[in-house]
């Protein structure tokens, strides 16, 4: 059953600041020396949970606790100690931003009390494929025989290159679609209880959280949260604040990606709540949108002059770009994604 209104309570209070600098400073590196778990107030009665650069969200209520994004079952189990010791309330509602098992795993924890809620794509997604099922749009210009599976030869660049041996479960030297399709983070994928299409709201003691689907990006079945009293949003791998997108990893949807950043400028909010790294501000999603317009936009004219993706990844340097976080590592991925996507799409 699909309800787009849902009732019970989020007490929130007023804005407040941002993290404070101390915080900001461990948002960043290669994940040495952050804690790998850690509460940290955001604002009102929101917060932010994390597992080293890994980040979900909770807003605390008279009448329970919503969670974004439990992650895994270590994380969720860690949480809901936490959240008993230091709440003495039950979690009422888990709310997925979308279908990956790293956000979307570890709900079976709050399972006894919570209602499950996320967007209608995750019906279909969180079904595994069939063990015969083709490979998909981007995983078909990787397989450069055309045997329908992806040898190591192939998987070299890809992002199944370091854990090739891990997914070949058949042991036969090839990928299937069903094979990469693997969950490697752990715990259970507990399905929505509740699907919405466009946007749901969760309203409890005269208090709501928005759901807003955004369109194609990351994913097809990514929600955006607003906390309208706060002036909060979180935005979960399509939008990560100082820090280019790290798309490479799972692919996306272009132009479409580009869209959904152009729909979060059009909402009333002043701080962002990412999946990875710090919180930031609507500064921050006007500076992604323009780096995504640059990107597809520079990618799309190398294309139509007949460039390689190896031509473009030595030529789209984003410059102007250099100073966000891990620009280095994740420029030419980011390049070479948007090229397989587009090229994929033809």
């Amino acid at each position: 059953m699909r309800k787009n209104t849902l009732s019970s309570a989020l007490l929130i209070g007023s804005a407040c600041g941002l993290i404070h600098s101390t915080h900001a400073q461990q948002g960043l590196g290669s994940g040495e020396d952050l804690p790998r778990h850690e509460i940290t107030h955001l604002t009102g009665d929101l917060y932010r949970f994390r597992q080293i650069r890994d980040f979900g969200m909770f807003a605390v209520t008279p009448d329970g606790i919503i969670v974004v994004d439990p992650m895994n079952s270590e994380m969720a189990t860690w949480l809901k100690t936490q959240l008993d010791e230091r709440f003495g309330l039950p979690v009422k509602y888990v709310i997925y931003s979308h279908h990956h098992n790293d956000h979307a795993s570890g709900g079976e924890i709050f399972a006894d009390t919570a209602t499950f809620v996320g967007h209608e794509n995750m019906r279909k997604n969180m079904q595994a494929p069939a063990a015969d099922a083709p490979l998909n749009r981007r995983q078909r210009l990787w397989d450069a025989n055309g045997d329908g599976l992806i040898q190591p030869e192939e998987a070299a660049g890809t992002p199944h290159q370091g854990v090739f041996a891990s997914l070949d479960t058949n042991a036969d030297g090839g990928l299937s679609h069903a094979e990469m399709w693997m969950r490697r983070s752990g715990g259970e994928q507990v399905p929505p209880d509740i699907y919405y299409a466009d946007k749901a709201s969760i309203t409890l003691g005269g208090k709501t959280v928005e759901l807003h689907y955004m369109g194609r990006n990351h994913t097809d079945d990514t929600t955006l949260l607003v906390f309208p009293d706060e002036r909060t949003i979180h935005a979960v791998d399509f939008l990560t604040p100082k820090r280019p997108p790290a798309y490479d990893v799972y692919g996306g949807f272009f132009p479409d990606w580009l869209e959904s950043l152009r729909r979060v400028e059009k909402l009333d909010f002043d701080i962002i709540s990412p999946g990875h790294e710090l919180p930031g501000t609507r500064a921050d999603a006007i500076e992604q949108r323009r780096y995504m317009e640059e990107l597809v936009a520079a990618v799309t004219a190398g294309i139509a002059a007949g460039l390689t993706k190896q031509e473009l990844i030595d030529t789209v340097l984003m410059e102007d770009y250099d100073h966000m976080i891990e620009f280095h590592e994740h420029r030419a991925d980011n390049v070479g994604g948007v090229y397989e996507t587009l090229i994929a799409d033809r």
